[in-house]
């Protein structure tokens, strides 16, 4: 803040560090002999999908984007799982372009659960609709490649299963050129992206970079909370949305018994 103008009342430190998140690598296959989102959102087969739901609340409209996962771990010794897979029966060549493939597809999307690195969010301008410098530090650490790569074999594996060959056509991305672990993390590191669950970056805590008390109250602040994901030491190993609602049910508890 200091750099930018901005006078400084409270210090914290943490505030903005300790950034973390989830990994993910969108692995693709083309599939035949079935039926995917691809297919099934396009020209007579989309009206009838709309007609059904309509009438019964049924077909593709009344499932979640993403109808199958799967928490796995990468070795053994792990006590829980570090990789979840979030599977797609659908593909697309970039999220930003909202466009399904034509042919058949599916896509799953290797995540990596707790990644050792972690980031950072700055204020860049003293513009409140500035958009701020975010560095997510991902594949930081050699553990983190190697989980990465970790999952991605276990992807490949699973789709050439004995019992999915019926259905397999080739895979799409990294492709079959993609034999090795220098291929792999080649290919993590040009299409890997964020899976939109930030955390960390006002954490709760007693220690000197904690921004919040167990009552989310910011350290040395009267009147101020936070209330999201940022409050998390630690991401949590899955999907952030219904712990985020719990933190705010929880706050909103605390705040009205206060």
């Amino acid at each position: 803040l200091a750099k930018l103008g901005v006078p400084v009342t409270h210090e914290l430190p943490g505030v903005g560090e300790n950034l973390q998140d989830h990994f993910v690598v969108r692995m693709r296959w083309r599939i035949k002999n079935a039926l995917t989102f691809n297919d099934r959102v396009r020209g007579l087969r989309a009206l009838g999908e709309g007609l059904k739901y309509i009438v019964r609340r049924k077909g593709v409209l009344s499932l979640p984007t993403l109808p199958i996962g799967a928490f796995v771990r990468t070795r053994d010794e792990l006590a829980s799982p570090d990789v979840q897979f979030q599977i797609l029966p659908a593909t697309y060549q970039a999220v930003e372009d909202r466009k399904l493939d034509r042919e058949p597809g599916v896509t799953i999307g290797v995540t990596m659960l707790r990644l050792d690195g972690r980031g950072h969010v700055h204020a860049k301008s003293t513009d409140p609709h500035a958009h701020p410098a975010i560095w997510h530090n991902m594949l930081a650490t050699e553990g983190d490649r190697k989980t990465t790569v970790a999952g991605m074999w276990m992807a490949r594996r699973m789709m050439e299963a004995p019992a999915l060959q019926p259905y397999y056509d080739f895979e799409m991305g990294p492709g079959p050129e993609a034999a090795d672990d220098d291929a792999f993390l080649e290919f993590a590191r040009r299409t890997g992206a964020s899976n939109w669950h930030p955390a960390g970056t006002c954490k709760m805590g007693v220690d000197p970079m904690a921004v919040v008390d167990p009552t989310l109250a910011v350290h040395g602040m009267e009147g101020l909370r936070v209330v999201d994901a940022s409050v998390m030491p630690n991401v949590i190993c899955g999907n952030t949305n219904a712990p985020t609602i719990m933190i705010a049910e929880k706050a909103a508890d605390m705040i009205l018994a206060n």
